[in-house]
């Protein structure tokens, strides 16, 4: 799948504050190869303390959640946060 493709379906992706899509907000960056797909999201930028971290869970976790909704036919799809590639999706198995 081509990064066009990807960032056109992630403009369906709304920040749930906004409401604006997270493409338009500059928020993501994608990169695919032949390893797959990676989507590198700017959502801790700005958070120093632990306590704004804590506060802007709910609003990631659902951003995520409508970023692998959205390519959920996807092979080899991995979405990290940008500045400390945290891995958020696919989940660690324990």
């Amino acid at each position: 799948m081509e990064s066009e493709e990807i960032y056109e379906r992630l403009k369906r992706v709304k920040d749930p504050i906004t409401e604006v899509d997270i493409v338009s907000l500059g928020l993501v960056k994608v990169q695919a190869d032949e390893e797959g797909v990676r989507v590198y999201l700017r959502l801790s930028e700005g958070l120093h303390h632990p306590f704004q971290n804590a506060l802007s869970w709910p609003v990631r976790w659902r951003i995520v959640r409508d970023v692998v909704n959205a390519l959920d036919d996807v092979a080899n799809l991995e979405v990290l946060d940008a500045r400390t590639l945290e891995r958020y999706y696919p989940l660690e198995e324990d």
